[in-house]
């Protein structure tokens, strides 16, 4: 599975494609100071900064935590209710008795979850709680043309001509707008949290998203800008999903400091030649602000 090595001299996350066998390294993660949280969905390891030490966490774990939640977010990728039930319906005839069976899994799970059937029985006994709630919004076809770099695979990444083609997903006691004035520019998009946070917001966070044309093989730069209103332990993060939906990176409220957009830089390969990117919010305050600008996914060469 991918491994992720974030540089904390110049905040760039660097992507690769170890194979597995590299993990029987341990892994030694050095900050000022964080504990670990482990996310099952989505399925990100969130560090958590306090003042001042160096942690080791074995790679096996952190790599068996990362290969369950991959599973879990591949037998169920959207809160759509559609989609849910498929998957619903085969786990509740998979874990009403004691299984082993190794194939009639799902299709859509199977490059994620493989053959073992504890990954399938962790996924379905870990499975979301849909909300009829959750909603899914795009804007009407923008009146303006949006304008961006030469090869920038990323259309209207500075929101100036409304939403599409992103799409927005709100869930309960959050919502989103687009506010101004954004990053040097007249709008960015904004996450708001307006109440406690659900239980459902742990599988399926709110998001933004947009499908994106690549070169599989091609090495490119995500950029973006973010901005959050605070620095508290449990304001929360943004995460970058796009790889296979996976996680390739966090920024969390008081990585880079609060009160002003800051700069992003995530660097990987295409592996295949349409990917979905999407960012993520997830916060435990009950009122809270994120904003993202200026987003672009641009080769290297």
């Amino acid at each position: 599975m991918p491994t992720t090595n974030v540089n904390s001299s110049d905040d760039t996350a660097h992507l690769s494609t170890a194979p597995a066998a590299g993990l029987s390294r341990s892994i030694q993660l050095r900050t000022p100071e964080f504990d670990l949280k482990q996310a099952i969905a989505p399925p990100k390891i969130i560090l958590i900064r306090q003042p001042g030490t160096t942690a080791t966490f074995s790679a096996p774990l952190v790599a068996d935590v990362w290969a369950r939640a991959h599973c879990l977010r591949a037998l169920f990728p959207t809160p759509s209710p559609a989609v849910y039930s498929s998957n619903a319906a085969f786990c509740a005839t998979y874990t009403a008795t004691v299984n082993t069976q190794t194939t009639g899994f799902p299709t859509r799970a199977t490059s994620a979850c493989g053959t073992a059937p504890a990954r399938y029985s962790s996924a379905c006994s870990c499975k979301p709680t849909i909300s009829s709630t959750l909603t899914s919004t795009t804007s009407p076809t923008p009146t303006c043309t949006p304008s961006r770099p030469v090869n920038d695979a990323v259309s209207n990444g500075g929101f100036e001509c409304g939403l599409a083609p992103w799409v927005a997903e709100d869930i309960v006691n959050t919502r989103h707008a687009l506010t101004s004035p954004g990053d040097a520019s007249s709008f960015a998009y904004q996450f708001e949290q307006v109440g406690l946070k659900v239980p459902e917001a742990d599988m399926h966070p709110a998001a933004v998203y947009q499908d994106l044309v690549l070169t599989a093989g091609i090495p490119y730069n995500l950029k973006f800008r973010t901005f959050f209103d605070k620095c508290t332990q449990s304001e929360g993060f943004v995460g970058v999903i796009m790889i296979d939906r996976s996680p390739v990176y966090t920024v969390d409220a008081c990585d880079k400091g609060a009160g002003a957009f800051k700069d992003n830089l995530v660097q990987f390969t295409a592996s295949t030649d349409q990917t979905n990117l999407r960012f993520e919010f997830l916060t435990n305050e009950n009122s809270a602000v994120f904003k993202i600008d200026n987003v672009s996914v641009v080769p290297l060469h």
